[in-house]
């Protein structure tokens, strides 16, 4: 049975997350604060109750976006934040370490997003999985067109031109990498305000490691060497542009993990060169959005995942 207290503190919650995400998807601007603060009510009702009474809340919430914003609304809110803020919550509940809960809630993250896709897809008949390069094609010969008309060179605006289209034909051959990244981000954002909010209401979640202590597995050097060699399977079957398209996404998260990796042996060394913080997040901003600074830390990121550069120090200072 359900104590009566469990069922008002589940209703307030669920209530709360849904007043959250209707401020989210109606108020300009300020709503994106919102929609940051909204996982973590349902963080807090899967981190106190069983996970019937979690997803019970869940429902509840779901039904009063669905009377206040409609289908498409109850569906983005259920899909979108209540499986991804109840699963974290769970998975809190039930793991020791910090790092446990995101690995596993990327997955929660990523199911539910492609679950979303496809009740969007039944819902409006367009199917993200399947965009069309032409349409895109016409989309940025019709911006460029307007462009060309208030005077802007012709030559930049032909190289622009060809590096968006280029860019956009892309697009549909790595959206799985770009939903997998969006996941990871997703769930950890969620994660990481949540626990701020879980600690102000006097509880507590798994911590996760500093920023400058990040570590990732060496098997994502063994996924850089599959990725390497996917594409020698051929082009010309099926199975050949299948094996190139996985190389191409799994590239683009390794690389993404090694930045990651590079950055966070860069703000290891700022924190023991005593930075500032605001210096050191201005380098860090830097370093990622700066192409040859980025590669630099990419490079570092795989030396360090191979080395472990950190422990080395560490000896060296003993």
């Amino acid at each position: 049975m359900i104590s009566t207290r469990n069922m008002v503190e589940a209703s307030l919650l669920a209530g709360l997350a849904a007043a959250l995400f209707l401020a989210a998807r109606f108020i300009p601007v300020a709503g994106i604060a919102f929609s940051f603060l909204c996982p973590a009510p349902l963080v807090i009702l899967g981190l106190r109750h069983n996970i019937k009474s979690a997803f019970l809340g869940l429902l509840a919430a779901t039904v009063v976006v669905l009377m206040l914003s409609g289908p498409t609304g109850a569906v983005f809110f259920f899909l979108g934040f209540g499986v991804l803020g109840v699963g974290l919550g769970v998975l809190a509940q039930r793991c020791s370490r910090g790092v446990d809960v995101i690995l596993y809630g990327i997955l929660v993250s990523l199911g539910s997003k492609i679950l979303l896709m496809f009740v969007a897809k039944a819902l409006t008949g367009v199917d993200p999985f399947a965009l069309d390069p032409k349409e895109m094609t016409e989309i940025v010969d019709r911006v460029f067109g307007f462009y060309g008309t208030v005077g802007a060179s012709a030559d930049a605006l032909a190289d622009a031109r060809e590096q968006i289209a280029a860019a956009l034909r892309l697009l549909p051959t790595i959206f799985p990498a770009i939903l997998i990244m969006a996941s990871a981000l997703d769930c950890y954002l969620s994660y990481a305000v949540s626990a701020v909010v879980v600690r102000r209401t006097g509880g507590s979640m798994p911590s996760l490691p500093a920023f400058s202590e990040w570590r990732f597995s060496k098997s994502v050097l063994g996924a850089l060497i599959v990725s390497l060699f996917l594409p020698f399977f051929g082009q010309e079957t099926m199975w050949g542009v299948l094996a190139g398209r996985i190389s191409v996404n799994l590239k683009m998260c390794v690389h993404v993990i090694f930045l990651l990796q590079g950055v966070s042996l860069l703000w290891f060394f700022l924190k023991k060169w005593n930075w500032k913080a605001p210096f050191a997040a201005i380098v860090i901003i830097l370093v990622v959005f700066i192409p040859l600074f980025s590669t630099v830390a990419v490079i570092a990121g795989v030396g360090d995942m191979w080395f472990d550069v950190r422990k080395r120090i560490g000896r060296w200072s003993a």
